[in-house]
């Protein structure tokens, strides 16, 4: 069913006394002084259409002095009829065109009418966000866009953190010097040093009191040389134990540089330090490498997320070729809609009104004045194009634009 506006009849609605319009043409031109009430001739067409929406925006919609209100649209195929009274809420009724009535009239306007009260310049006023949001809702995109969005901002998020994680280890690592590969593995022990030391001072004292045995030994076998006479026994034996206590002195160690000992332990604590600053550079350096590898990780899952987005929306059927969306707005051929040219602007919005109402080929425009001529033609090839009926309110002092609209009714 396509359907467009054959006559619109509209009696005490708003500041209208009695407005008759029979429309030729794909663009209808209601035009007037200000304060003639003209934009209640569009305000009319919608609140015959649009039921709550259009009552909830006009809480007057009958005439000073009157009871009641119609506003009749002959549709072609249906005919469509509102009534306010003062006393009820009024009554709504479609039939067809042979006078059969619609059990359900409001749901039948429903599915005629698009998501977007049919205001083709709606959606140029619309911010960005509300934009996408508009776009979102006319196609059938095979991803929830606010769910991926979230995954994105949960990984940029965490990408983010783990970056400054990474910053902060690099500044740590700058800090130490670099690996010294002669420094040994762990730190050692200032008591460990001083037992060394005192072991190796035994040793010494050790070897100290058998050289001091031997040299008593040297003496009793001189002695015992000059007394050979006496005690050639005594010699005898002196002498084995002489050579017994070369032979001891033979196996032990060389004596110990204690001096050597000492010098260590008084650089101890610099090794340490610097022993110290090598494990923490290490740890620091595995702790950064670690951070490194989880951002190039959630950079890949980004680019993931990216690349699903983009393969997704290249799939989707936009009403408008080129037209997309990204996180920062909708988009016309890559670049943002709100930087293309108030015609191109123009030519999408107009085009998203007509797709979201392809069975009630109408939209109006309010504010029409604002429009100059380019976009007046765009709107009259677009309209033309596509067998759409574009009803626009313009102020005109003259007369000769459209249909003029005096103190309420058409003028004559």
């Amino acid at each position: 069913m396509s359907l467009r506006v054959l006559s619109l009849r509209a009696e005490n609605y708003k500041r209208l006394v009695v407005v008759d319009i029979s429309p030729t043409g794909n663009v209808v031109t209601i035009a007037g002084r200000n304060a003639q009430v003209k934009s209640s001739v569009l305000d009319a067409l919608w609140a015959a259409l649009a039921g709550g929406d259009a009552s909830r925006a006009t809480q007057q919609p009958i005439r000073d002095g009157q009871d009641t209100a119609v506003v009749r649209l002959d549709l072609g195929d249906l005919i469509v009829t509102r009534r306010w009274t003062k006393d009820d809420a009024g009554t709504l009724t479609v039939e067809s065109a042979d006078g059969a009535r619609y059990s359900s009239p409001q749901k039948v306007l429903d599915e005629l009418l698009g998501r977007r009260a049919f205001d083709p310049l709606a959606f140029v006023r619309q911010s960005a966000k509300d934009q996408v949001a508009t776009l979102v809702s006319m196609v059938e995109l095979p991803f929830d866009p606010d769910d991926l969005e979230r995954q994105r901002k949960g990984v940029y998020d965490q990408r983010t953190e783990v970056g400054r994680d990474v910053v902060r280890l690099e500044a740590q690592l700058a800090a130490y010097a670099a690996p010294d590969p002669t420094l040994p593995a762990e730190e050692s022990s200032a008591a460990d040093l001083l037992a060394e030391a005192d072991a190796a001072r035994a040793v010494n004292a050790e070897i100290d009191r058998e050289i001091d045995i031997l040299a008593a030994k040297d003496t009793i076998a001189e002695k015992a040389r000059e007394a050979l006479a006496l005690a050639q026994a005594a010699v005898e034996r002196a002498e084995f134990e002489q050579e017994a206590q070369r032979k001891l002195l033979a196996t032990l160690p060389e004596r110990a540089d204690v001096a050597a000992i000492t010098d260590r332990l008084s650089g101890l604590e610099d090794l340490n330090r610097r022993i110290r600053d090598q494990k923490h550079r290490a740890a620091v350096a595995d702790e950064l490498a670690d951070r490194k590898e989880a951002r190039a990780k959630l950079t890949i899952r980004l680019d993931e997320i990216e690349k699903q987005k983009a393969d997704a929306l290249a799939a989707v059927q936009f009403p408008v070729p080129g037209l997309s969306f990204d996180d920062a707005g909708v988009t016309l051929n890559g670049i943002p809609l709100g930087q293309a040219s108030s015609a191109e602007q123009l030519r999408v919005s107009v085009a998203l009104a007509m797709a979201a109402n392809p069975k009630l080929r109408v939209l109006r425009i309010m504010d029409g004045s604002l429009l100059d001529q380019e976009s007046m033609a765009i709107i009259s090839e677009l309209a033309a194009a596509n067998d759409y009926q574009v009803w626009v309110e313009v102020v005109d002092e003259s007369g000769k634009v459209g249909i003029t609209i005096e103190d309420g009714q058409v003028a004559r």
